[in-house]
């Protein structure tokens, strides 16, 4: 607090040297000023009246102390009684400015270039009529001098105002951004769970699958003439796997709960998807040393019930589409609305994909990326791709050529949009 006042203080005293001396009096227009009601308005939470009255004082022994350092015949009852009226001024700009911002005129520009511009005007009065005080010799008005005093005003306001305004614009920019940048990261994040979550739904269905196996194989083994240790060891096997799936209910449980309860609290519509996926793949591209262009053609838009899901779909399609790419190419994502479908598809101007892999690609270890090791590419591959796209209700087709591959899903409406 006391280090934003004297910043206020200090600045102000420096700006007021460059100025004018209209009226042949000690009264002058500086840029003392628009510095001091600029710095008010950035430091909103100063004491105002104290800040006025401490910034009148302290310029006016900057001024002073500039007297005696440049006049020849310096005279310091005769610089104090030249300078101090520059007190009246500050305070009561102040005084008027804190009223003003307890209003919180400060959220409506207009109204803020017209009660600044009213502040300096009558804060430059009160100033003018301490000096005239001081010196009844130059105590004169006019029409002429009172305009001139309120059309500055008016231009300092309008020009402390836009310059605020401007100032404020990038700052609330800037904090748009980084929102943005971190719902992006928080969204990869919960897009990666939801994935995990899908893996260990399928482990759990392998692991009650291997439990009523090893059940089977106990009772067939109790009924046999082999040692009864045998028969229990099975048994044993078939219990400690359904512990195992338990503990993993209770971990996907978790999942799920974060996830959905993001998936409430978010509302993502369709093209937020696509933008967050385009985003995250332009990286991917980048990363494959692959120049890629991303084009939409974005015919429906809606708020997504299966925010996560479809997310993780279209990324995993998009990249998909990358990694079919060669040194460069162009990827489009379409949607539109046929009866009671939405349609999404993806499209690239690859290599296109061989008519006898065609019949195979949506199967279950099906891949034809290897990386330079031998290792099969990552990903959560095209075969559950297809599930996760059928547990929502849809379909998923693949047409391709010489020219590129298009991957288009069918989601029904009911599922996928949000209701209310």
């Amino acid at each position: 607090m006391v280090t934003k006042i004297l910043v206020i203080i200090i600045v102000t005293a420096i700006l007021g040297e460059f100025k004018i001396n209209p009226f042949d009096s000690s009264f002058r227009f500086g840029l003392g000023s628009a510095g001091f009601f600029f710095l008010l308005l950035f430091y909103k939470e100063v004491p105002y009246r104290i800040t006025g009255l401490v910034t009148g004082i302290f310029t006016t022994i900057f001024r002073i102390g500039l007297d005696y350092i440049v006049l020849d015949s310096f005279s310091f009852f005769a610089s104090l009684q030249t300078h101090s009226p520059i007190i009246g001024y500050y305070f009561t700009f102040a005084l008027l400015l804190g009223w003003m911002m307890e209003k919180k005129f400060y959220e409506k520009p207009l109204l803020l270039v017209l009660f600044g511009a009213f502040c300096d005007a009558f804060a430059n009065f009160v100033e003018i009529i301490i000096i005239f005080s001081f010196s009844p010799a130059y105590a004169s008005s006019s029409f002429e001098k009172t305009l001139f005093i309120l059309v500055v005003a008016i231009i300092r306001s309008i020009f402390v105002v836009g310059l605020y305004t401007m100032f404020q614009a990038n700052k609330l920019n800037a904090v748009y951004e980084e929102q943005h940048t971190r719902f992006e990261h928080i969204q990869k994040i919960l897009s990666e769970l939801y994935i995990e979550g899908f893996y260990l739904r399928k482990t759990l269905n392998d692991i009650e699958s291997v439990t009523a196996k090893g059940h089977h194989l106990y009772r067939e083994l109790k009924t046999s003439e082999l040692p009864k240790e045998v028969s229990t060891l099975a048994l044993t096997v078939a219990q400690e796997l359904h512990e195992v799936k338990k503990d993993n209910q209770r971990i996907l449980a978790g999942l799920e709960k974060v996830i959905q309860h993001e998936d409430r609290k978010q509302k993502i519509s369709l093209s937020d998807i696509i933008d967050l996926s385009i985003k995250s793949n332009e990286k991917y591209g980048q990363f494959l040393q692959k120049e890629v262009q991303f084009s939409t053609n974005q015919q429906s838009n809606f708020n997504v019930a299966p925010v996560y899901p479809l997310l993780v779909i279209i990324n995993n399609l998009v990249a998909n589409a990358i990694e079919a790419l060669s040194s460069e190419g162009h990827i489009k994502i379409n949607t539109r609305i046929v009866d009671s479908h939405h349609i999404i598809e993806v499209i690239d101007n690859g290599v296109g994909i061989d008519e006898d892999e065609r019949e195979v690609i949506f199967e279950p270890g099906y891949t034809t990326k290897f990386d330079d090791s031998g290792q099969a590419s990552t990903g959560i591959g095209l075969s559950h791709v297809k599930s996760m796209v059928q547990e929502l209700g849809g379909t998923i087709e693949v047409s391709s050529d010489e020219k590129g591959t298009a991957f288009t899903m069918l989601l029904p409406i009911s599922v996928i949009e949000a209701k209310g």
